[in-house]
């Protein structure tokens, strides 16, 4: 019998495998790793450092954190459960400079929503944007996240954070 406290996990465990596959799906070939390219924990670190920032006005940094990469062109989708009465900061962050990255809300429907929107290209190393909302209604929305520029096509090391209060 499945553990009913774990079903919110699985459902973004498979909401991730299927962006994945879907991502990975339209590649012929995984590029050669670089080791001389940050490794996905400098995206967490960089996220965790960005959303550091709201704890000073009372957030939590959530326990739990989505490590993704992201090309140019596509967005990348996260399902999640918020609470009316909260309000929430979405933060991701990727080592690479340059890049501009913008996280964007949806509705249970797909209908994108108003949100505080912050965004930083390297002045601090790295690339890292943010979107706040304090939703009206509890329930199902989703995260977006994309690339709206890049020095160039190479996929990108990310990781996203959410703080809450």
């Amino acid at each position: 019998m499945m553990n009913l406290r774990l079903l919110p996990y699985l459902s973004v465990f498979l909401l991730t495998s299927m962006v994945a596959s879907g991502i990975d799906q339209n590649r012929e070939t995984l590029p050669p790793t670089n080791p001389s390219h940050p490794v996905p924990t400098e995206a967490r670190r960089l996220a965790l450092e960005s959303a550091g920032a709201f704890t000073n006005e009372g957030f939590r940094i959530r326990d739990a954190e989505w490590a993704f990469t992201l090309n140019k062109g596509t967005k990348a989708f996260l399902q999640v459960t918020l609470f009316a009465g909260n309000h929430y900061w979405f933060v991701t962050a990727s080592p690479n400079p340059g890049a501009k990255l913008r996280v964007t809300l949806y509705d249970r429907i797909g209908n994108p929503l108003k949100t505080q929107q912050w965004q930083e290209m390297g002045e601090h190393g790295g690339s890292r944007a943010a979107a706040g909302i304090a939703p009206e209604r509890s329930g199902r929305y989703f995260v977006g996240v994309e690339i709206l520029d890049a020095p160039n096509d190479l996929p990108l090391d990310c990781s996203l954070v959410i703080a809450y209060k």
